[in-house]
């Protein structure tokens, strides 16, 4: 009997084994789920909050302010961490036997007010600060939740509900239905007691008996082993969406970066656009008067016995500059003026557009400019944005020749095309680019020129070529110097 006795022993422990296993699988799985939450949590509150793009999502009422509009009229919601978490528990409570809640005994939103059972666990944490976590399991329901500290970042909110750095300012509830997990093991308890009432029947059968002992126990581990291989799926699947996560945040922010370097350039050019036109309005009417004082000076010398011929021809040449000033400073304002639409545009006629803006720099530093285009070539996008591109690299272009002092400078523009797209090469005589660096000349901040560069101006030039107008600008040496390339796609109306 005493054989029976230990082996219906050994049983009963075994399922005692299994539904402790069943309990810590239930709450690794919580802890994982608590701690991804926490994570994204983090990643939020060091941005003080992100602004998400939806014209959907209802702003949250105690945020101010709750949202923004962009300068092209989109509604941008301000999502903090809690906001963040109310968003993902809302999407995870829509799966059948799971939710996911965050609450506090200090509240700001009432939607997030504590149960009896919850209240009962944050008050536990605000007596036992270092309790990292407490779960229950209560009415066929798995309950967890986790403290949430009080960090630095957490202050911008929350400070002025009393809340220091390592304070409890609340907790994340995750909970499961475990009802079918535990009506197995009541099946398997079940088995268990016809098991050792087989046992106690079947005293005269030692072997026999040891042989179903062994069968059960292995349909209990194959029980076990799937239980923990589900549960092990489930959590290597929220790994795998951390990850993702990750990764995509950083592919956002990248992203965002890169738009705020557009923005601020159009920004730049946009300024510098109403400045000039500014200054053009200042000078129209102090051209008139000077012009004015001239024919009064004319007629002056005339009646006063001057020769009229030699007035006429120092009048001629005086009205010339005037007229030179006034449509310098017009070909500025127009140069600088953004482009709203694509449109249809003659390149080789930009490119000289830009040429009148470099013409003095460039004569006084007796640097040979030359264009050559045999016929008209017209181009679909904004001719505005790809003059600046052709403005940056022959700026660029100068800089170096200066820098270098070149023997017999010069710059050239080819302008061509072949059936399936337009070219437009800008080459010059300065050495080239040094090859550890003709990689990196389009990088965001990189620049040779240390304290008189930025590092933007090629960076914005391939970003307006390549996304704006679906083209592409690179870079190579050739025997003389460096040879920049755009080449932009015909459109059917350019054909």
């Amino acid at each position: 009997m005493s054989l029976f006795f230990i082996i219906g022993i050994t049983i009963k422990n075994s399922y005692q084994i299994q539904e402790n296993l069943l309990t810590e699988s239930l709450k690794n799985k919580a802890l994982a789920i608590f701690n991804l939450i926490v994570d994204m949590r983090h990643w939020n509150a060091q941005y003080d909050g992100v602004y998400v793009k939806s014209e959907k999502l209802q702003p949250n009422p105690y945020l101010d302010p709750n949202f923004i509009k962009s300068e092209h009229g989109e509604t941008l919601v301000w999502v903090n961490p809690a906001f963040m978490t109310r968003q993902i528990s809302d999407i995870a409570s829509k799966r059948d036997g799971f939710k996911l809640k965050i609450t506090s005994n200090k509240l700001i939103n009432k939607n997030n007010a504590p149960d009896e059972d919850e209240k009962k666990i944050l008050d536990y944490f605000d007596k036992n600060p270092e309790t990292p976590y407490s779960w229950e399991i209560k009415d066929n329901q798995f309950k967890f939740m986790g403290a949430l500290k009080t960090e630095k970042a957490c202050l911008t909110c929350h400070s002025k509900q009393g809340y220091k750095v390592g304070d409890i300012r609340g907790g994340i509830s995750v909970t499961f239905d475990v009802a079918n997990e535990f009506e197995q093991l009541s099946e398997i308890n079940k088995e268990k007691t016809q098991t050792i009432i087989f046992l106690i029947i079947a005293a005269i059968g030692a072997l026999i008996t040891l042989l179903i002992h062994e069968s059960m126990k292995r349909k209990d581990e194959i029980k076990i082993s799937k239980l923990n291989e589900s549960l092990e799926v489930k959590v290597n699947e929220l790994d795998e969406f951390n990850k993702t996560l990750h990764k995509k945040v950083q592919e956002e922010v990248k992203k965002q970066r890169e738009k705020e370097n557009l923005l601020i350039q159009q920004s730049k050019m946009a300024a510098l656009g109403e400045m000039i036109g500014n200054i053009a309005h200042q000078w129209r009417q102090p051209i008139s008067a000077v012009s004015a004082i001239m024919m009064n000076i004319k007629w002056t010398a005339i009646s006063e016995g001057m020769n009229k011929e030699f007035i006429d021809e120092r009048m001629k040449e005086a009205n010339e500059q005037l007229s030179y000033m006034s449509q310098t400073i017009d070909d500025f304002r127009n140069f600088f003026k953004p482009n709203k639409e694509k449109e249809f545009f003659d390149l080789d006629l930009e490119v000289r557009k830009t040429y009148k803006i470099l013409k003095d720099t460039l004569q006084h530093n007796n640097i040979n400019f030359q264009i050559f285009s045999n016929k008209e070539i017209m181009v679909y996008g904004y001719p505005s944005e790809f003059s600046q591109v052709i403005l940056n690299i022959i700026s660029n272009a100068k800089d170096v020749l200066i820098e270098r002092n070149t023997d017999k400078p010069k710059i050239e523009v080819h302008i061509l095309k072949d059936e399936e797209n337009i070219y437009c090469k800008i080459c010059d005589n300065g050495g080239g680019i040094e090859e550890k660096n003709i990689n990196k000349i389009f990088e965001p901040y990189f620049t040779t020129k240390e304290l008189r560069g930025t590092g933007i101006g090629l960076y914005i030039s391939k970003e307006i070529i390549e996304k704006h107008m679906q083209g592409l600008l690179v870079v190579k040496n050739n025997e003389l110097g460096a040879e920049f390339i755009i080449s932009i796609p015909i459109k059917e109306e350019e054909a």
